[in-house]
């Protein structure tokens, strides 16, 4: 089985979120998508979340919270995509790496095109499009 994981920011200050523009250099070019990537043997979901934030953006940036956002298993069971959503409070600029050509704050549900396939079910799902707006409430209505 192959199993992945990916995130997008949610910055409280903005209500947006960010985008990662894949580069020409791999799988699926040239279309927006969460930052991650595959899960190693042996790796906890959040480790290898952390590994490759630190991988593609050179650093993990400041959380004040990390929420699941959905899991998508394919129908043959062989393929896990595990999608987080990090609560920043502010936007920042995020540094790239070969595997990204650009970035875009957006807001939620008005999204850059093409999505890659796997974001744009995750994105696009009402259930998802509510969590990510229900994190912008007020702490105390969160509870």
């Amino acid at each position: 089985m192959y199993k992945a994981v990916g995130t997008t920011f949610l910055a409280r200050d903005t209500g947006r979120i960010l985008l990662n523009l894949r580069s020409g250099k791999v799988k699926y070019p040239h279309t927006w998508s969460f930052w991650g990537g595959k899960i190693e043997k042996n790796e906890e979901v959040l480790d290898a979340l952390r590994r490759e934030l630190k991988e593609e953006m050179g650093f993990v940036p400041p959380m004040q919270k990390l929420n699941p956002l959905d899991t998508y298993t394919s129908k043959d069971k062989s393929f896990v995509y595990y999608t987080f959503v990090i609560l920043t409070e502010d936007e920042f600029i995020p540094t790239l790496n070969h595997e990204s050509s650009g970035y875009a704050w957006v807001d939620i549900a008005k999204y850059p095109k093409p999505l890659h396939d796997g974001a744009k079910i995750t994105l696009t799902n009402r259930k998802n499009i509510l969590k990510l707006k229900k994190l912008l409430q007020p702490i105390s209505s969160n509870q």
